[in-house]
């Protein structure tokens, strides 16, 4: 019996259908392989096994369950990624108090009343004046099948077409505002969208969450409206956190490592059709930390194509300071005055490209920018300079690069470093705002040592031929780490050698290791004749580890020896040195008989 939605979900999805719907999945053996999306390969190192629903990439390392592959994919947290693995199964999550259950209620029906408009607004691309705003988009560069891809659609001059529309099916006035979908005035409620070409604002899974409209036809020689109209804050949209055309960019972005930041829907759009697929653009807002923190899930490689007036205390300049003090490695694109990328992409994508290729670093970028403004020869120009690097020169992380970019403004200035540290501790430290402290969760593990190596390979060659466990004698066991001596105790008192007699005996971790190395038993080439080697590779591991493990004592013991020649004074040999030495003798005559 089931006893978790955690469970149902493993026991309804298989991790190939998961898998397979964002990778292109080749039969291996009795697993299936795959280029990795989370580093860039030639050769697929990426492997899923539908025996044991797990995955693994031998390039980079990362692997786990059908949960962990979704987290890691879509840059999401777990809560999220059982919701949308729920979905997938047809599985209705039990809220856990009335409260929840409400605001889940809700969140459901706006996601529904949302994703009704933006199909509404689709359809009016049919329309005649839909004709018109067709021939306009297609006058900016886009191809009829980028049109359709992004969704984008037209809300009609009228001024209630889509509350009518929403009306008959349903819906109310109140949920319409609370979708952001109306406005009020003395002469009543009306669409908020009116005469505007409508791009949909999709959130990580692709769920249309808000619009963004751009003003056309007549209205657009009022110059009392807005060029542009956003959906304003809402249970399902929140512009501090939503980034336009991330569902798209998400897997672009990890295979290049490296996002692509502008300013407007039509950039997005257009760089995406040009070929670059790891574009998106903020929401009507300045960077966030939320949005940060949400790339960074995916690289921490930042390119900014958008205006930089780097002077004063611009948006855009906090949001910098916001991604350089939270580790990004930021890089501008440079563009001749007055263009943005929509520009350029429409008259030369190859340039596009180029701009992207041979983007500046930001530090780079703000030298360059301070220096063409100021005179480096004179004080005032001195002090401007200072004034305007400073603050970003304060809040790169790393010492070492910092220490670079003081050397560079002493040197292009003329004065000693000292003046610039000097200048640098100035500062305020309150000035350097932490949006969010990093993410906790999996860290990186650290290498691993030439012991875990070993110990591995031993494990792999168990699980290639599990006879080989007969040759482990216990005179092995002293040689090997805590965590493999568990192991072979088990597997030598088990009569069986299967993964479920493994789980009755170990723990979480040791599971995940037995999955890897089986893993990697499986999918690894073995030449013809090479299982005949099998036990000979086996005892070289092993007295591999044994000479390791001599050596770590031997360290120790010399250690120790010097510790007691210190304590000993005038004594020769007192007791405890004499029972060192002859310790140290034994150990010696095993390294070099091994």
């Amino acid at each position: 019996m089931l006893t978790s939605p955690i469970e149902e979900i493993k026991e309804r999805l298989d991790i190939l259908d998961v898998v397979g719907s964002y990778l292109k999945l080749q039969k291996a053996g009795a697993n299936y392989r795959a280029l990795c999306p989370f580093h860039s390969e030639k050769t697929p190192s990426f492997f899923v096994s539908r025996s044991r629903q797990m995955w693994r990439c031998f390039g980079c390392g990362v692997g786990g369950s059908i949960f962990d592959f979704v987290m890691q994919i879509e840059g999401i947290e777990f809560g999220d990624a059982l919701r949308l693995l729920a979905q997938k199964a047809g599985i209705e999550l039990k809220p856990r108090d009335p409260s929840f259950a409400r605001v889940q209620t809700e969140r459901k029906r706006l996601s529904e009343l949302v994703e009704l408009a933006a199909q509404f607004f689709e359809k009016q691309l049919s329309s005649t004046t839909g004709e018109e705003v067709k021939v306009y988009l297609a006058k900016r560069g886009l191809q009829e099948e980028t049109i359709k891809k992004w969704r984008l659609g037209y809300a009609p001059e009228t001024e209630r077409s889509l509350l009518d529309f929403l009306l008959e099916r349903g819906y109310s006035l109140e949920e319409a505002g609370r979708a952001g979908l109306l406005v009020r005035t003395e002469g009543g409620v009306f669409d908020r969208f009116r005469s505007r070409i409508i791009f949909p604002i999709l959130d990580l899974n692709s769920q249309a969450v808000g619009f963004g409209g751009r003003i056309f036809g007549d209205k657009a020689a009022n110059k009392e409206l807005a060029k542009y109209l956003n959906t304003s804050n809402t249970l399902l949209y929140d512009k501090s956190r939503i980034l336009y055309g991330l569902d798209k960019a998400k897997l672009g972005i990890r295979k290049q490592d490296s996002t692509v930041l502008v300013e407007g829907y039509m950039d997005t759009i257009l760089a995406s059709q040009a070929g670059s697929e790891n574009v998106v653009a903020v929401s009507g807002t300045a960077l966030t930390p939320f949005q940060l923190k949400t790339l960074k899930r995916y690289s921490e490689n930042l390119i900014l194509s958008f205006d930089m007036d780097l002077g004063g205390e611009t948006a855009t300049r906090r949001g910098i300071d916001l991604a350089i003090g939270e580790g990004f490695n930021v890089k501008i694109v440079v563009m001749e005055q007055g263009q943005d990328p929509a520009d350029v992409v429409l008259v030369n994508p190859a340039k596009w490209q180029d701009l992207i290729t041979n983007a500046k670093s930001l530090f780079d970028f703000s030298f360059l920018s301070a220096l063409s403004r100021f005179d480096k020869t004179s004080a005032e120009g001195k002090k401007a300079i200072a004034k305007m690097l400073l603050p970003f020169i304060k809040r790169i992380p790393n010492a070492i690069e910092q220490s670079h970019w003081i050397h560079r403004l002493a040197e292009e200035l003329g004065i000693k470093e000292e003046l610039v540290q000097e200048e640098l501790k100035k500062i305020k430290e309150e000035a350097l705002y932490v949006p969010f402290a990093r993410d906790e969760g999996v860290l990186p593990s650290a290498e691993k040592t030439r012991k875990d190596i070993l110990e591995e390979r031993v494990f792999i060659l168990l699980f290639r031929n599990h006879s080989l466990l007969a040759f482990i004698s216990d005179n092995w066991i002293p040689y090997v780490s805590l965590q493999a001596k568990e192991i072979l105790a088990g597997m030598q008192k088990s009569a069986d050698f299967t993964f479920q007699v493994f789980e009755s005996l170990f723990g979480q971790e040791i599971m995940a290791f037995l999955s890897y190395v089986a893993m990697r038993a499986e999918v690894e080439s073995w030449e013809e004749g090479e299982e005949e080697n099998l036990e000979q590779e086996l005892q070289s591991c092993l007295t591999h580890l044994k000479r390791i493990a001599l050596k770590e004592q031997i360290d120790e013991l010399t250690q120790k020896i010097k510790s007691a020649e210190k304590e000993g004074g005038t004594v020769l040999y007192p007791p405890k040195l004499q029972e060192l030495l002859e310790q140290f003798h034994t150990l010696s005559k095993s390294l070099h008989a091994s």
